[in-house]
């Protein structure tokens, strides 16, 4: 285990960062597995190397930082209220605040809310621009949720969430705006737009999905004095960080095993 979780870190966070912030990437990437090792129990393995597990793309190579951080937290894992395994879920950045799972997967996880998250605004990924065609953008809309210009005037081009939202313009369109983000590319779905000329703007803050742990933000917390438990607390609310095994053995107690 300890030796794919560092292959792991490495490939999912890189290298040169702080030790508490391999940390937090340790718990997580732990939990992850521990939580999904049935996922491709059909093809004679636990998990894949590719995103739709964990990026694993070799063994540890350049950041001997991970494995301390990987045998600093051995068998530590973080669990919800009713101690089972969370789903660690993380983006490159968050843009400045969370975004709730309910907003990407339709379903509400307790302890994947959004909140304000000041620690990431003045990151690299923070922010971002993106220009698209006004008869691209009108197309898409009309076509696929029948809302035109007629309908709604300059609202097909002029919008603002100062707050994360779920839908573009107004619920009641239905056009939720992780859809735009895949049809558009776009690096989120937390942006303004506004008409210029023959383009719509988009001016977007983050990178991601938004949910869970923002990586760039965990990052600064580490470099701030934050320690890896802490920087876990803030991104999951509602959680506890627990070694596995200790806890395993200690259930089993209870139900009489």
């Amino acid at each position: 285990m300890n030796n794919y979780l560092a292959g792991v870190i490495e490939s999912e966070g890189g290298g040169g960062k702080h030790l508490d912030y391999y940390k937090v990437q340790a718990l997580m990437s732990r939990t992850y597995a521990m939580k999904n090792r049935k996922r491709h129990r059909k093809d004679g393995f636990q998990l894949c190397d590719g995103v739709h597990c964990q990026a694993y793309h070799s063994e540890l190579k350049h950041t001997p930082t991970i494995r301390q951080a990987v045998e600093e937290t051995n068998g530590e894992v973080i669990v919800d209220q009713n101690t089972e395994l969370v789903s660690t879920y993380f983006s490159a950045n968050c843009g400045g605040q969370t975004c709730d799972a309910s907003f990407v997967w339709n379903t509400s996880v307790p302890y994947l809310e959004s909140f304000i998250d000041t620690f990431c605004i003045h990151t690299r990924q923070a922010t971002w621009t993106k220009k698209i065609k006004k008869s691209s953008w009108k197309y898409f809309l009309a076509n696929n949720y029948w809302v035109t210009e007629k309908e709604v005037g300059d609202l097909l081009y002029n919008f603002e969430q100062e707050q994360r939202k779920a839908f573009f313009i107004h619920p009641s369109l239905g056009i939720p705006l992780r859809d735009l983000r895949k049809k558009f590319r776009l690096k989120s779905t937390f942006f303004n737009s506004h008409l210029d000329g023959d383009y719509v703007v988009l001016n977007g803050r983050g990178f991601g999905h938004g949910v869970g742990l923002c990586q760039e933000g965990a990052m600064n917390m580490a470099k701030a004095g934050y320690d890896y438990r802490q920087i876990a607390l803030f991104y999951f609310h509602h959680v506890r960080v627990v070694n596995y095994y200790k806890t395993m053995y200690f259930r089993q107690e209870e139900v009489g095993l």
